[in-house]
């Protein structure tokens, strides 16, 4: 007992305790240490305490928490027993035992054996619980019910979808108990409780009165919200965090990291809440699967949202993006679950590969590249097209390459070229220097999330390769681990495939020319400008476009010599235009294969029906003959189309008629050649100097277009006889289109070339200027791409803005070399020497120096060819180099005017010190000072 008690009982009782310690032994006497107390001396203190006159009271003994004081110990389990039983035995009826617990007297084996004496059980349910919770800890005001429940109306969509598909979702008895429940909402509650059964396997979390409490803290946390803010469900984790630790339920590592995210930015918060609402969840599922609870992203929010007003869809966004982030998590399909070891040891190994893949930036290219083309052939999967009337199928063929296919005017092609390699404007540069003739089409895909894109190729490669180096585990966790990896790789080439679409329909597409497509599906883009690119790669495809050839062929092998009537021609055969066009091609000979393969191939692209029909009614018509490999005559009854490729044609040359020279020299005439009747093949050389002649003038060196092909001509040249006359004939409509083409050609050249030489000269006088690799830079694109032609001109705009930086540049020089002057001259005239000077000494001096008024360079701007003369006579280097040494010349102007007058005058440099503090000055002006008195001894001195 203490020591004050023994003191006081000395003061008090003096005749009893003479001292304390006398006082101590005394009550160790009389009180003696005991193990224990024996039934019949408890009995017998009860009845003591209890009895008053003579008689012992009803009276009612509460044993609280019972199971909490026997827990696992079965000699308490006994004792307790005992000692109702004793008393019971010993006292009677008029004592009456209760004893109180979490779990029912059956519940566990000790306390099944005090059944015997608590005899009347009276068992708490949940619905007492959640009775008690809510009219001891929830109760609300009357006048409150009637806005919780708007609140409720207004957000029921929201709170309905709460965990849908589980057993713990929204139910219609909810609606009920909202306005009793708030701000828990009855889905987390039933969350809770289903919890804290699982975590607490001793039952004591889920007791009445821990509920209770902890029910009471997390409202707390909720006072200062507005109305329809309710309480998170992760709140259960953090309240429970530190008793999980202990027990081993919660994995340290889990433990620290969630409480050091808690504690930092809004983002680690989030992040922290998440991962221990996975952590409820895993344990939830894997005791009660029947439950259908999942770690989703929909059910991470169902649960975090806290303002009902605002809704999870924001959240939902930002937990996608936070927990694929998270250290703590693996993710297995849609699902999130703590790391596992084995999961950490998986996840090492990926790390470890995308660091080595980051340095690897050709693998990432190398990918990206490869799955660009994989994701252009998805999206655009038509890649043919039937063309006209006769349904010719075109195939578009794309092309990925730095450089277009050499065979690009041959073929329609679609250059897909992406940001990653050039940009935008250089796509559709190249677009418009390809000119309103070409095919082909220019496909440009912006680069979009561009380090995004790059971050989640690098997992998915790094995903594959971790995937193939580990194998297949034997064990749960590795399998759950190699799930998770499974899950990583998908998520990423997932994720690429959205970034790649985002990318794509961002595409634009340019016809050649510079026109840009205008649409929202990249198929239809391409199919769209296809249908153009093919009128300018066939552009004689009209002539032989009809669906009829099919009737003309069955006409012309029974001979019919008015087959083409089929057609709704009624000509005669030869002036038709494919008719026309065989003959001047097969000309002396020419075999069906290499017929077939000149008139298929752009410009014409003719069908096979039209180019086989037009042969066999040339045949019937006997205007051309046929021969089998052999040299054997064919009739054209006998020639079968699939041995066309293998025959030899030959023109039938019969003397051109009246009607056809008079075409003929029409022809000629049309290129300046008069030319009388009976002398056209005469003047066939004459003509065909003067085509080469054109032809040679409309193309030339770079940046000129190149030189229209001859080959026709040298074809025409080589044949004998009438041949020249026919061929002339048969191709005048190709020559008089090639007049007109040319003659413009030549016309536009010998307009633009003196533009682009007066732009080559001012460039070479370009060079000192900061911003002239720009100007030089476009100057070469027009060289390299031979655009002197294009449209619209591209060298006269550039000419100006050169001329016209020259001239700034010329005119600044100008006026900078009068202001030095100025001040130059302005310091002379100050000058006592310079004043007495005579003034054919001073034109003497000034034109030593260059700085005569003769001497002053004349700088005249008014047009290119002024700025081209002025930079002649004086380069920007050398006007430069003039002002910047006008006031060095001037001082020695100054020098030689002190030396006319002082012919002794002696001429000193003086240091030039950096000055750090005022000693430095001082220092300096000595030295000078000696300097100068020196100097004086000899003579007037001057400064340098």
């Amino acid at each position: 007992v203490a020591e004050g008690l023994h003191a006081a009982l000395v003061r008090i009782k003096p005749q009893l305790f003479n001292s304390p310690n006398a006082c101590a032994e005394t009550l160790r006497n009389l009180y003696p240490h005991v193990n224990d107390v024996s039934s019949a001396e408890m009995t017998k203190a009860v009845q003591q305490a209890l009895t008053r006159d003579g008689k012992f009271p009803l009276t009612l003994i509460v044993l609280d928490e019972v199971q909490q004081f026997i827990g696992s110990d079965v000699q308490k389990s006994n004792e307790v027993r005992e000692a109702v039983e004793a008393c019971c035995q010993k006292i009677g009826g008029k004592l009456l035992f209760i004893g109180t617990g979490q779990t029912a007297v059956t519940g566990t084996a000790n306390l099944r054996q005090l059944a015997g004496r608590f005899t009347l059980p009276v068992e708490l349910t949940d619905a007492d619980v959640e009775e008690v919770i809510r009219q001891v800890i929830l109760a609300k005001q009357p006048g409150a019910i009637q806005s919780i429940d708007q609140v409720m109306e207004s957000n029921l969509g929201e709170i309905s979808r709460h965990l849908s598909g589980t057993s713990l979702r929204h139910t219609r008895d909810d609606l009920e108990v909202f306005a009793q429940d708030y701000p828990i909402l009855p889905v987390r509650r039933r969350f809770w409780e289903s919890t804290l059964r699982v975590l607490d396997q001793t039952g004591t979390e889920s007791q009445l009165r821990n509920q209770l409490s902890m029910i009471h803290k997390v409202i707390q946390t909720n006072l200062e919200a507005p109305l329809g803010h309710v309480i998170p469900a992760d709140y259960l984790y953090f309240d429970a965090a530190d008793k999980l630790l202990q027990a081993r339920v919660l994995p340290r590592k889990v433990h620290e990291q969630t409480m050091k995210w808690f504690h930092g930015d809004e983002d680690q918060q989030l992040t922290a809440r998440a991962c221990g609402l996975v952590f409820l969840i895993t344990k939830l599922a894997s005791y009660h699967n029947e439950v259908g609870i999942r770690a989703d992203i929909d059910t991470l929010a169902d649960l975090l949202v806290e303002n009902l007003a605002a809704g999870s869809a924001q959240l939902r966004e930002r937990l996608s993006g936070l927990l694929d982030r998270c250290g703590l998590l693996m993710r297995v399909g849609n699902e999130y679950r703590i790391q596992t070891e084995e999961g950490i040891a998986w996840l090492d190994d990926f790390r470890s590969e995308c660091n080595r893949l980051a340095s690897e930036v050709h693998r990432i290219e190398a990918e990206r590249d490869d799955r660009i083309r994989r994701r252009f052939a998805e999206l655009v999967k038509k890649l043919a097209l039937p063309h006209g009337q006769s349904k010719v199928q075109r195939t578009i063929h794309p092309t990925f390459e730095n450089v277009l296919p050499t065979d690009a005017n041959e073929k329609l092609y679609v250059w897909v070229r992406d940001e990653w390699s050039i940009d935008g404007n250089s796509v559709r540069a190249e677009a418009r220097q390809a000119g309103n003739r070409s095919a082909t089409l220019f496909v440009f895909i912006p680069k979009r999330s561009a380090d995004d894109l790059r971050k989640h190729l690098i997992d998915f490669k790094a995903a594959s390769a971790t995937l193939q180096r580990r194998g297949v585990p034997s064990s749960a966790e590795g399998s759950e681990a190699r799930a998770a990896m499974e899950t990583t790789l998908q998520t990423a080439d997932a994720r690429i495939t959205e970034l790649l679409d985002d990318a794509f329909s961002g595409a634009r597409v340019f016809q050649a020319g510079g026109t840009e497509l205008v649409g929202s599906d990249l198929q239809e883009m391409i199919l769209e400008g296809a249908t153009s690119s093919l009128q300018r790669l066939y552009p004689e495809f009209p002539v032989a476009d009809h669906e009829g050839w099919g009737r003309v062929y069955s006409q012309a092998r029974q001979g019919a010599p008015d087959a083409l009537k089929a057609l709704g021609y009624r000509g005669q055969p030869a002036d038709h235009p494919v008719c026309r066009e065989l003959l001047a091609f097969i000309g002396a000979s020419k075999t069906g294969a290499k017929i077939r393969g000149h008139f298929e191939k752009s410009p014409h692209g003719w069908s096979g029906d039209a180019i086989d029909v037009g042969l066999h009614v040339l045949m019937v018509a006997n205007l051309i003959c046929a021969a089998d490999p052999s040299g054997a005559p064919l009739d054209p009854s006998q020639l079968e189309r699939r041995a066309i490729g293998k025959t030899e044609f030959q023109v039938v040359l019969i003397p051109p008629t009246t009607k056809q020279l008079l075409e003929i020299r029409r022809v000629m005439q049309r290129w300046g050649l008069n030319v009388n009747s009976g002398q056209e093949l005469a003047r066939v050389p004459e003509f065909l100097e003067t085509v080469t002649v054109l032809a040679q003038q409309a193309g030339g060196e770079p940046p000129c277009p190149e030189r229209p092909s001859t080959a026709t001509l040298e074809d025409i040249r080589m044949a004998a006889g009438n041949e020249p006359l026919h061929a002339i004939y048969h191709r005048r409509d190709e020559l008089k289109k090639c007049f007109d083409a040319w003659k413009g050609q030549a016309e536009q050249l010998e307009k633009r070339l003196p533009r682009w030489e007066r732009l080559e000269r001012l460039l070479r006088h370009a060079q000192p200027l900061a911003d002239a690799e720009t100007y030089e830079a476009q100057a070469k694109s027009i060289l390299d791409n031979r655009m002197l032609l294009a449209e619209p001109d591209p060298v006269e705009p550039l000419l100006l803005a050169l001329a016209q930086r020259l001239r700034d540049e010329l005119n600044s020089l100008s006026a900078q070399y009068k202001q030095e002057f100025e001040r130059g001259f302005e310091r002379l005239e100050q000058d006592p020497h310079w004043e007495q000077l005579e003034p054919e000494q001073r034109h003497s001096l000034l034109q030593a120096e260059g700085l005569t008024q003769a001497q002053e360079p004349r700088i005249q701007v008014a047009s290119d060819q002024e700025i081209a003369s002025t930079l002649a006579d004086a380069s920007i280097t050398n006007l430069r180099d003039r002002v910047v040494a006008m006031p060095s010349r001037f001082q020695r102007i100054q020098q030689q005017a002190a030396k006319l007058m002082e012919p002794k005058v002696t001429f000193i440099a003086l240091p030039r010190p950096t000055f750090k503090t005022s000693d430095d000055i001082d220092k300096w002006l000595q030295t000078v000072r000696q300097q100068l008195e020196k100097a004086l001894k000899n003579g007037p001195v001057g400064i340098e």
